[in-house]
């Protein structure tokens, strides 16, 4: 073994520049492939942190003209029906998220909370650290739990924590609890836990919406926990289609596809690192056949010669493995990052080196480097010594075949990848094209929530959002600045029924609670009628502006300004003032939602978002809203301040497509190099050999242009075979892709056009080099050294 290993050295030494492009490649390929499957692993494969995560799963419902809808909150009088329906089937608690303002412990700022029902943290099958969970005497009681970053952050570790006090939303909450470290809710990950503030009277009074959680008993299956819970959903206003999906997937929720994606997209491009590692192998197999011959001629046993070549390949993959977990240490922090900020709650998850990655990567990458290093052991085992001697260091035919296969499977897989690109980056431009209804250049949006503890009517609500745009547009300017309780593309919550008469069959529309000026602000057409304005207060009557697309379906031709519609939200009739354009709310790549707007006047909602349109700095805004807010209120936080393009561009697709498309495009241009790589060293390769055929060629009058021509074909041959065999796979490809792509999901003639002539453009400058060696042949020369 020791005199292999001195052997290996040697060998490595002779061929340090082929050696140290291995290695390089190896390493940047597993590196970046063990952070994304790091991140796959931690998303997709490892449990959460509950006891049997495998029998719970989350209950919500869909609308039933939308079943592909993300599955919503229903009704806590719903929730009841459905507790108690389910009997044997399951056990089923409820949760809501919220926010709540944080004022006792330094400056006011907003805390991600959840609502819980008693039995709710017993239900995931999880202990506090410290205290005890809400037992049912909890719900008439000020208490919470806190996280343990939160005990240890703001609350400084503090050991007599229990029983300690905390301003939550203007109360004074007892703390009688710590979760655990390890705890997450993936859900609707915070801080802050209450028992829900309701009982079944007063939830069905306020409409209370929630979650829900079952923990399955037996073999009850999920589907069967739909099925027996359907019915109440179908007479529950507005109806709904029930979702019983696991607690895993829904946490993971739309970065499943995304995460399988960018899993397959790394192993690809191991797969392409590892095609041209075997075609590496083969040359340098070929260059040594001389003394590989001569050394089975003195005795050498082949098994021995071909341990030594695989040991050689899994030399390679060692340092390439080494180097891959360094690079994986020193990326996985920020790509965790970059994926995961891209879907929410699960931005919060940190996602260490996983040894676990690390060991099945190199496991693969060790059974890849043995197949590797088997090939060119294969072919010098079938070697006579004699042919070897008599031509030299001249492949035979199966060899070449060998190489070029293995290029054209190269420039095959990155054509595919070129291809996926085009698809993901052409995607990607047409929804961020799409028109949303508004305009959200130069908008700014802050959050503003007022404590139900200290505005505890609707009149105290209105009148401090009704003083905070008044004073905002006498500094900045009128019709500058609005309130709105959810901005477009942030999601559809708040449907209700609509419908001409509150005994008709109504229709479900997004209901968003508005204020004076905000379609002015959003750039949001009226198509007939007016927006609202002064007029409509909390002494008028209740009145909307409804979306064109809602009027249509409700009166059809028939003029609705002045009509009135039924209100399933207000349990009341509101006359129709104005018609606006249709505006997305959940996505840019799907259809508009029917909307009705209420006047923030008449229904305000304590949490809502300030619009603001100045043409001013946005710092300059920032400070103006937040100087107004701590003006009429010091204990208010402005919070969450995003432009609407950042909206636009975290919306639902936009940054899974924005992920997939980067990530695609570097292991394409990897791919690329890689083949540009392969294709040069099998031609420069095949032209080396050659050199005294080509020079007796040329001595004997051959055309060089002719030799130029011979060599650029059999780069064009491997190019073109590749091309065909990767348009094969692209179909299969845009399948895999299909879902984030916009449209049908098949391939167009645009995408693989680009992606074919780049290849094309490389190969030819890949081979140009070798070709115009071959046709410069000194005639001379050549000979002679031979």
């Amino acid at each position: 073994m020791l005199l292999d290993l001195l052997h290996l050295s040697r060998n490595l030494r002779r061929s340090r520049a082929s050696a140290a492009a291995a290695v390089l490649t190896l390493s940047l390929t597993l590196g970046v492939g063990a952070s994304i499957f790091a991140v796959v692993d931690a998303v997709l494969l490892t449990p959460p942190p509950f006891a049997n995560p495998g029998a719970l799963v989350t209950v919500g419902e869909t609308p039933i003209d939308d079943p592909t809808a993300a599955s919503r909150a229903v009704r806590y009088t719903t929730f009841e029906a459905w507790r108690e329906r389910a009997g044997s089937l399951a056990t089923i608690e409820a949760f809501d998220g919220t926010n709540l303002t944080l004022t006792d412990l330094g400056a006011a700022a907003r805390m991600s909370a959840t609502d819980v029902t008693p039995g709710f943290l017993k239900l995931l099958g999880v202990a506090p650290e410290r205290g005890r969970t809400f037992d049912l005497d909890d719900v008439a009681r000020p208490v919470a739990m806190v996280s343990h970053a939160f005990w240890r952050g703001k609350l400084a570790a503090d050991p007599g924590v229990i029983g300690r006090q905390i301003v939550l939303g203007g109360r004074a909450h007892t703390i009688v609890g710590v979760l655990p470290e390890r705890f997450l809710f993936g859900l609707n990950v915070c801080d802050i836990w209450r028992p829900l503030p309701v009982t079944g009277a007063q939830a069905a009074r306020a409409g209370y919406r929630v979650l829900g959680v079952a923990r399955l008993a037996g073999n009850v299956s999920p589907a069967s926990l739909a099925a027996a819970l359907e019915d109440l959903s179908r007479r529950s206003s507005p109806p709904g289609h029930v979702v019983a999906t696991p607690v895993a997937t829904a946490i993971a929720g739309d970065a499943t596809r995304t995460l399988t994606l960018l899993g397959a997209s790394a192993a690809l491009a191991m797969l392409i690192a590892f095609t041209n590692l075997a075609g590496l192998l083969i040359v340098r197999a070929i260059d040594r056949r001389r003394e590989l011959a001569v050394r089975t001629a003195l005795g050498a046993q082949r098994s021995e010669i071909a341990r030594q070549l695989v040991l050689e390949a899994e030399a390679l993959v060692a340092m390439g493995i080494a180097g891959g977990v360094l690079l994986a240490a020193w990326t996985t922090p920020a790509v965790s990052r970059l994926a995961l900020e891209q879907f929410g709650d699960l931005a919060s998850r940190a996602v260490p080196v996983s040894w676990r990655v690390i060991g099945v990567v190199s496991m693969v990458a060790a059974a890849c480097a043995a197949v590797c290093g088997s090939l060119p052991a294969f072919f010098v085992a079938r070697c006579g010594v004699v042919d070897v001697l008599r031509r030299g260091a001249t492949p035979a035919p199966r060899e070449l075949t060998l190489r070029r296969v293995l290029v054209t499977g190269e420039v095959a897989l990155a054509f595919v990848l070129l291809v996926s690109v085009m698809l993901l980056g052409r995607s990607l431009l047409s929804v961020m094209n799409v028109n949303p209804g508004f305009d959200g250049r130069g908008v700014l949006t802050l959050q503003v929530s007022l404590p139900a503890a200290s505005y505890a009517n609707d009149e105290r609500v209105a009148s401090f959002y009704s003083t905070l745009q008044s004073a905002l547009e006498e500094r900045l300017g009128p019709r500058t600045s609005s309130i709105v309780d959810e901005i477009p593309l942030t999601g559809d919550r708040g449907r209700s029924l609509v419908s001409v008469r509150s005994t008709d069959v109504g229709r479900e529309a997004v209901v968003r609670v508005a204020g004076t000026g905000y379609f002015d602000v959003m750039h949001i057409p009226i198509v007939a009628g007016r927006a609202f304005d002064g007029r409509d207060n909390v002494s008028a009557p209740p009145r909307v502006v409804v979306s064109e697309h809602l009027a249509e379906r409700l009166f059809g031709s028939e003029q609705p300004i002045g009509r009135h519609i039924w209100l399933a939200a207000t349990a009341q009739t509101a006359e129709i003032i104005g018609i606006v354009r249709d505006v997305k709310h959940r996505a840019l790549d799907e259809l508009p939602s029917q909307t009705t707007y209420l006047s923030a006047w008449q229904s305000p909602s304590r949490s809502s978002i300030v619009v603001v349109r100045s043409g001013r700095p946005d710092e300059h805004v920032v400070a103006a809203v937040r100087e107004e807010v701590a003006r009429l209120d010091r204990n208010l936080p402005v919070y969450r301040v995003r432009s609407m393009q950042d909206v636009i561009g975290a919306s639902p697709g936009v940054p899974a497509r924005r992920v997939l498309t980067a990530t695609f495009l570097g292991f394409s241009l990897l791919a690329i190099v890689l083949g540009a790589i392969g294709l040069f060293g099998v031609v420069a390769h095949d032209v080396a050999s050659r050199r005294a055929e080509l020079a007796l060629r040329i001595a004997l009058g051959a055309d060089p242009m002719r030799i130029l021509s011979a060599t650029l074909g059999q780069g064009g041959l491997m190019v073109g075979s590749g091309l065909i065999v990767g348009g094969v796979l692209s179909i299969w490809a845009a399948r895999a892709l299909r879902g984030v792509i916009v449209g049908t999901g098949q391939l167009d003639v645009t995408s693989v056009g680009v992606a074919a002539a780049v290849l094309m453009c490389v190969g030819a400058g890949a081979v140009l080099p070798a070709a115009r060696r071959a046709a410069h042949t000194d005639p001379l020369i050549a000979l002679r050294s031979e």
